[in-house]
């Protein structure tokens, strides 16, 4: 528990570190592979069918998120903590899943948009990493609690 934030932050490091890769490796993939050069009617249903699947994560995994961070709140403070570490690897997940999928609409239609949506995910990860603030509003912590959290030797 001494390093719990720090382990927390580590995890973001480590998808953060993924989800760049995953948006150099598809860039570089542009580069090799070049333009597709799809028919303009497939290159729009593709299109149309990333931004659904893009929206979709985004969406499903917020809400996911947030109800299963209202249930988390009740429970006692190890299982609490284990659960919170647990949803966040899911929102970690929904995030990475936008930046595969933007990759591959990038690769397939050449469209720039697509890398915004990488760097959107990069984004999301990088302002929702973990605080002592943080924790102690979405899980309403108590005073005791967070420095169980600093000093687990209390």
């Amino acid at each position: 528990m001494k390093n719990y934030i720090s382990n927390l932050n580590g995890l973001h490091v480590k998808y953060l570190i993924i989800n760049i890769i995953i948006s150099i490796a598809a860039y570089l993939v542009f580069l090799v592979v070049g333009d597709i050069g799809l028919d303009n009617k497939i290159n729009m249903y593709i299109s149309i069918i990333m931004m659904i699947l893009i929206l979709s994560f985004f969406i499903i995994g917020r809400k996911k998120y947030q109800s299963e961070l209202i249930k988390i709140k009740d429970l006692p403070f190890g299982q609490k903590l284990n659960d919170y570490q647990s949803i966040n690897k899911k929102r970690l997940n929904s995030l990475t899943l936008i930046t595969v999928v933007a990759s591959i609409g990038f690769i397939l239609s050449s469209n720039k948009l697509y890398i915004f949506f990488c760097f959107l995910s990069l984004t999301l990860i990088l302002l929702n990493r973990s605080s002592k603030q943080k924790l102690s509003f979405e899980l309403n912590l108590t005073q005791q609690e967070l420095e169980k959290i600093e000093n687990p030797s209390k």
